[in-house]
């Protein structure tokens, strides 16, 4: 698909070598150092990618979207290209850094660790391990969180993403995700099962993961909570994480996909 007009042209992404080329930093604050590696991932589970270039062929706005989901994410500092994109994917949920008053929207703040700074010294209650086993972890997944597209899973794995997970008796119960780049790591998709939660697996985890970045040389790492999840807020306040910045949730006019 491509739409051009004198401002901009959206361009569907279908091979990252071919058509990506050298993604100019800025499209994101927090997020750059992620891009290329997120947008593989998308094309890999089964994705979409749409792309944004100015007419002097400059990209300013990337738009990666999951379909099995209904997800996507908007990276651009550009009002108009927010609104293209925003546009493409019709009652989807979709996430951008970039504010727009007018819309309904839900605010996650983003956190954000010094790795190199924050301490290690921690007597763990439960043993947390990485999973390499792509369906073990859909089993729990499909439980814990069936909106995830289950493509995504093995995608995830065979590009280096490493979940960590708390087992009892075997099963898995407590679940987080890390993605990893040069010094940068984002966590994501904590999860852990009711019956299981207030007993500090999320910090047990939490942990496990501060030790592996440490070994990794990773320097940063950032997430994503709601603004609502005072819970969850608490835990990254008292592991040391500090809001950095703003990532916003809307959902998209429904209608139909523009042909």
């Amino acid at each position: 698909m491509a739409t051009s007009d004198s401002e901009a042209e959206i361009t569907k992404v279908k091979t990252i070598d071919e058509q990506l080329g050298e993604l100019p930093r800025g499209l994101s604050p927090f997020y750059d150092p992620l891009l290329r590696h997120e947008v593989n991932e998308s094309l890999e589970s089964g994705g979409e990618v749409f792309l944004s270039q100015d007419p002097s062929g400059v990209t300013d706005g990337l738009f990666i979207y999951d379909g099995f989901e209904a997800t996507g994410t908007i990276f651009t500092r550009s009002r108009d290209v927010f609104e293209r994109f925003y546009r493409i994917k019709p009652s989807s949920y979709i996430f951008s850094e970039l504010e727009v008053a007018e819309y309904p929207h839900e605010a996650w703040n983003i956190w954000q660790l010094d790795v190199d700074n924050a301490s290690s010294e921690y007597r763990f209650r439960y043993n947390v391990s990485i999973c390499h086993e792509a369906a073990e972890i859909e089993r729990f997944m499909a439980v814990a969180e069936p909106e995830t597209n289950k493509r995504w899973v093995s995608v995830a794995l065979a590009n280096g993403d490493k979940c960590f997970v708390v087992k009892i008796a075997g099963r898995i119960v407590g679940i987080a995700w890390m993605t990893i780049v040069g010094d940068v790591a984002r966590s994501h998709g904590l999860f852990v099962a009711p019956r299981f939660r207030k007993l500090g697996m999320s910090r047990d985890n939490f942990q496990a993961r501060l030790i592996y970045l440490k070994s990794r040389g990773v320097h940063t790492l950032i997430n994503e909570i709601s603004e609502s999840n005072v819970a969850s807020h608490r835990l990254a306040s008292s592991e040391g994480e500090k809001v950095v910045g703003k990532i916003y949730l809307y959902e998209s006019p429904k209608g139909k996909e523009p042909s």
